[in-house]
């Protein structure tokens, strides 16, 4: 495969343009399409951008009897090659440091000391955009809110701490370890284990061949290892992230509908919009590096940095949005509450669990009778009054129509700008009317219940702390029978050598 038609192909492959190219290389597009038409045939600089550029070697991209067949196959471990690659940054910063003064290693300390602190302080815009959606899962179910915070806490910190790594190993590498390579020499290896080196010498390239090999077994060993370990490590960020993008859609096509049916909360859209594109944009990434494909092109930026623009736009206008929001401590004027009412006989061993608000009225006329009079509201809260023997339960529960109510009560009152506390709605008030005599009946009962149900705990306990000291017993009286039998059978021994001894 010739090198006009390598070069073509590996183009399309990434997704440049030939003018794309032509400015990466600082070169005519012109320059850039005679290369592929066979025309001419760049200069070694440009070949070694090339190189750069494509991810592959030299004689990769020079030799014909290389195909792109060929080069594929080499690039799959891409894992293995990030793994060389953590080794030779860590062998090139030894070498660099070894090289250096005294004075040139304080001051490469005190600017990496600064960029870490810099980029510390950059964790202050994660925290803020962390708090923010947080607050979006408060409305949630405490337990849906433990989960959703947990996943979005590790998602952030999983990103800040990938983009902390990347971008400090990033400004070393061009402000120390390039400026050390160029110093030294640039190496390309070749598919022969040949290391081909290029020293800069009144700006001429001069090439020498220097073999060394680096190909250890063991090495190997450890980058398959690696490469397991970290695609184990991607699954796992993958699927949490998944789960929150699906989330996140559900969601911004919820605010989206919101926009139609009159509660304009513009700015919620648009930040859930600018989140929705930012974990695309890492899917994509990480699903790239399991892939072992060609990983951060300029339309993945493009939507990385618009994503970033779109979430800060979004918070901007939410925090304005909500700041205009009235809230009340108290319920809609709109809502009201009900009553229930339920009337039966008198039972002298009548039990009632006084787990709400209950008011005892006395009304000496219901000798016989108990009536209870329960306010709360219907249209949000189902209550359910059971007589079950000896037995009186009061119970609530919200089904599905009621909370439909709840969505639109909600609906309308957001339309208006407000909310309230729509907490206050499972509030239920329990009177009970009865006589006197009944009343004291009732309580009676309740402190008898609960006194019995004390002594059957403490019978309970006492038998079971009963059960454990007998079980220690048995345990010590079988230690004492085990050394018995073993002093019998020593015993029994004795006396058969001794019957031995007098036969």
């Amino acid at each position: 495969m010739k090198f006009c038609e390598k070069l073509q192909k590996l183009r399309k492959d990434r997704g440049y343009s030939q003018e794309q190219l032509a400015d990466l290389l600082e070169v005519s597009r012109q320059s850039v399409s005679k290369w592929e038409s066979g025309t001419t045939y760049p200069e070694m600089d440009k070949l070694l951008s090339l190189c750069k550029i494509f991810n592959v070697t030299l004689d990769d991209l020079t030799n014909d009897n290389v195909t792109d067949k060929n080069i594929k196959e080499r690039s799959k471990n891409n894992f293995s090659n990030l793994f060389y690659s953590i080794l030779d940054i860590i062998n090139k910063s030894f070498e660099m440091f070894k090289s250096m003064t005294s004075k040139e290693k304080g001051k490469c300390i005190i600017e990496l000391f600064i960029l870490f602190i810099i980029l510390l302080i950059f964790k202050i815009p994660f925290n803020f955009i962390n708090n923010s959606i947080i607050k979006i899962f408060i409305n949630f179910s405490s337990k849906t809110y433990d989960i959703l915070s947990s996943i979005w806490y590790f998602i952030s910190n999983t990103i800040y701490l990938i983009l902390f790594i990347a971008i400090f190993v990033y400004v070393y590498k061009i402000r120390f370890l390039d400026k050390f390579n160029r110093s030294e020499g640039i190496k390309i290896k070749d598919d022969n284990d040949n290391n081909v080196k290029f020293t800069e010498d009144n700006n001429d390239l001069i090439l020498n061949n220097k073999k060394e090999k680096h190909n250890f077994f063991l090495f190997d060993i450890l980058a398959k290892i690696f490469n397991i370990f970290l695609k184990m490590c991607i699954i796992l960020i993958l699927l949490p992230i998944i789960i929150s993008f699906i989330i996140l859609v559900i969601i911004t096509t919820l605010t989206l509908i919101m926009q139609f049916i009159g509660i304009h909360f513009i700015g919620i859209f648009i930040a859930l919009l600018g989140a929705v594109l930012f974990l695309l944009v890492i899917i994509e990434l990480l699903i790239k590096i399991l892939l072992n494909a060609n990983l951060i092109n300029k339309r993945m930026f493009l939507i990385f940095l618009g994503s970033l623009i779109t979430l800060g736009v979004g918070i901007g206008i939410s925090t304005y949005e909500i700041s205009k929001v009235d809230y009340k401590d108290e319920l809609p004027t709109s809502v009201s509450a009900d009553t229930y009412e339920y009337t039966f006989k008198m039972r002298d061993d009548l039990v009632f669990f006084d787990y709400f608000n209950t008011n005892y009225v006395i009304n000496n006329d219901l000798k016989d009778d108990v009536n209870i009079v329960v306010n709360y509201y219907d249209d949000y809260l189902n209550v359910n009054i059971d007589l079950n023997n000896n037995f009186l339960g009061i119970y609530k529960y919200v089904s599905f129509d009621k909370t439909l109510n709840y969505i639109d009560l909600i609906k309308n009152d957001l339309k208006k700008k407000k909310l309230y506390n729509y907490n206050l709605l499972m509030n239920m008030d329990v009177k009970i009317e009865t006589s006197e005599k009944n009343i004291n009946i009732i309580k009676n009962n309740l402190e008898k219940y609960y006194k019995d149900k004390e002594e059957e705990y403490n019978k309970f306990e006492y038998y079971e702390n009963r059960v454990y000291e007998l079980e220690e017993e048995i345990y010590e009286k079988d230690v004492i029978i085990n050394d018995l039998e073993d002093k019998i059978n020593n015993l029994e021994e004795k006396i058969s050598d001794i019957s031995g001894l007098i036969e």
